[in-house]
């Protein structure tokens, strides 16, 4: 029996429960003839894909099948016709009435010389949903895969896209990010037939901007942007495309941007089901470029950080607080202690102290129980055992999950000893200052003094019993004005007469004074360089020095000794400035005055530049 067009002729309509039976049916049966017209249709082609039996019945199903897959689906018609009882199977997307495109698995069966049917039986199974779960699940899963292979954000964007493309038409596709401070978007990804990649843009009327205001995936084909533009909700930005497709990247706390698929020729490239599952895996692509977007922060936060620890001119460490261990050294550091990077981290904060320093109880380092912040002074060692006083300052954070100190250190050693001459030429300012002032008045009073005394010598005849008296008052106030000359130049106060002279002269003629200074059981010894450099200074200034030193050499050696002045040529470089900060390096004469004496201690060297310090008993030293 023939199956005809009317739902009353044939077997699968001849029975009201057979009917029933196939109606309720979740696949769409459908037979087929030769000619590929359609006898048979059940309900669920309308329950499915909108379209009654009246649309189909004597019609060919191709107006519905993909453009791509027609011929697929016609060479498996005829392979189950020309195989008798043989089953074909094959997979094709129908559009549905709406618009919508399904995917099925089909399979065929040849039915040609069954009666009632004498057809093509075909089946189709609407896999749409499960192929769209497992899409889903594919493309998140190589999202995370690409979370975890690529090192930046440029290299995830381009692997998301590669997966994208597996579901979706995204030959052109971009994502904007949004960046909240500036208000602008920022094309991250962008692939596109004729646009090139905009410069940053701000929230404007772009379809883009669109999504992200509403927070909504949006289909928005040719008629959808007229409506839009008509509304004032949109304009056009670039070259128009009839088919655009834009979700929103969304994180649970906030919409960082919206990724766009388009297609500049094919106005139903993008359906429902696009937008949905799109809008499904954006969350998703949200997420990981947000991780990625932080991660690159991170790191180019603790790359700017290393690069600031590295480059610092301070002396900077990272330790950990338990255990004192070197976590990070920086290039000042290993300058100022001589040690290398893999010396450091084989140490502890502890090493740094001085040897006999190290087993204190008072270690600060060692206490965990710190402030985030501490400043103070410490003694430390280097590697060529050089003790000097660092000022450290630490604070405390966090640093590849523990809590650690990063302490920046600062030898002061040079900034002491400036500050001890700052000092030491203070206190020789005020009391050079009160010296000139005790100058001035003393010499004043000098001057009335001789001048009355050369008065008197005037008026009195040479054997005049008391003009002996005043020619001892006279010679007396001749010493005190030489007394009063030294404390003016002291002071400053006299202006002195450099000259260029040769030292060993002044020696020489100094070394037939100093024996009647010294008395007779010091021995004077004046070792003098032939080739002596000459120098600019004051003769009576070096001659006052020399006399200074002898007298004292003197009176360190009350029972006997030796007394020695040497001269020579000498080269001060910067190691002997590291020292005396205040002199140059360069090609130096050198004085150098010594003796057997008991010498002084470290307390009193510190003194020997104070004009009236002494350690003699009173009465006998004037400093």
């Amino acid at each position: 029996m023939s199956l005809g067009t009317s739902p009353d002729e044939g077997l699968l309509a001849s029975s009201a429960s057979l009917k029933a039976l196939l109606d309720s049916s979740s696949d769409l049966l459908a037979v087929y003839q030769p000619d590929r017209t359609l006898t048979y249709v059940n309900a669920s082609f309308s329950r499915v894909l909108g379209y009654s039996a009246a649309e189909l019945l004597g019609n060919t199903l191709d107006f519905a099948v993909h453009p791509l897959e027609v011929r697929e689906l016609l060479q498996k018609l005829n392979e189950a016709q020309d195989g008798p009882n043989g089953k074909v199977i094959g997979r094709c997307r129908l559009r549905s009435k709406e618009g919508l495109w399904l995917l099925f698995d089909y399979e065929i069966s040849n039915h040609l010389v069954t009666g009632g049917i004498e057809g093509l039986l075909l089946s189709f199974r609407n896999e749409t949903e499960l192929r769209r779960l497992e899409s889903e699940r594919q493309v998140i899963s190589d999202v995370v895969h690409a979370l975890n292979q690529t090192s930046n954000l440029d290299q995830l964007l381009f692997q998301i896209h590669r997966a994208l493309k597996k579901v979706v038409y995204a030959e052109n596709c971009f994502v904007a990010l949004h960046e909240p401070l500036t208000d602008l978007f920022h094309f991250a990804f962008h692939v596109d037939q004729f646009d090139s990649p905009p410069p940053p843009q701000k929230i404007a009327r772009t379809c883009m901007a669109y999504v992200f205001r509403t927070g909504e995936a949006k289909l928005i084909p040719q008629r959808e942007f007229d409506r839009l533009a008509t509304e004032g909700e949109v304009e056009l930005v670039g070259s128009a495309s009839p088919s655009w497709l834009g979700v929103p990247l969304k994180t649970p706390t906030a919409t960082i941007g919206v990724l766009v698929v388009q297609h500049y020729q094919n106005e139903n490239a993008y359906d429902r089901r696009d937008l949905e599952f799109l809008d499904s895996v954006g969350g998703h692509i949200a997420l990981a470029i947000d991780r990625r977007r932080s991660e690159d922060a991170m790191r180019k936060s603790e790359s700017m950080f290393r690069q600031l620890f590295s480059r610092t001119p301070l002396p900077n460490w990272v330790s950990d607080i338990e255990t004192g261990k070197f976590l990070l050294v920086n290039e000042a550091a290993m300058k100022l202690y001589g040690f290398s990077e893999e010396e450091f981290k084989a140490m502890t904060v502890m090493d740094l102290r001085p040897v006999n320093e190290r087993d204190g109880n008072d270690e600060i380092w060692r206490n965990p129980a710190l402030h985030a912040l501490h400043q103070g002074q410490w003694r430390h060692q280097g590697k060529n055992g050089r003790v000097f006083k660092v000022e450290l300052v630490a604070h405390e954070l966090e640093y590849g999950g523990k809590r650690v100190r990063l302490v920046i250190a600062q030898d002061i050693s040079e900034r002491q000893l400036l500050e001890e001459q700052l000092r030491q030429a203070q206190k020789m300012e005020a009391v050079g200052r009160l010296a000139g002032g005790v100058a001035h008045d003393f010499n004043n009073l000098l001057m009335v003094i001789k001048g009355h005394a050369e008065l008197l010598l005037g008026s009195m005849r040479s054997e005049d019993p008391g003009r002996r008296k005043v020619e001892q008052i006279d010679r007396s106030a001749d010493r005190a004005t030489t007394l009063t000359r030294q404390l003016l130049a002291f002071s400053r106060m006299q202006v002195l007469q450099p000259r260029s002279v040769n030292l060993n002269s002044i020696i020489e003629e100094m070394g037939k004074l100093i024996p009647r200074l010294i008395g007779e059981d010091i021995e004077l010894a004046i070792y003098t360089s032939p080739d002596l450099g000459t120098i600019r200074a004051d003769v009576s200034q070096i001659e006052q020095i020399i006399m200074n030193l002898a007298v004292n050499a003197r009176d360190a050696m009350p029972t006997g000794g030796k007394l020695i002045i040497e001269t020579s040529n000498v080269e001060l470089d910067n190691a002997y400035r590291g020292v005396h900060p205040v002199v140059k390096p360069g090609r130096y004469v050198l004085l150098a005055v010594s003796d057997t004496g008991v010498g002084m201690d470290a307390e009193t060297q510190a003194h020997i530049f104070e004009p009236f310090f002494t350690t003699k008993e009173q009465g006998k030293g004037t400093g």
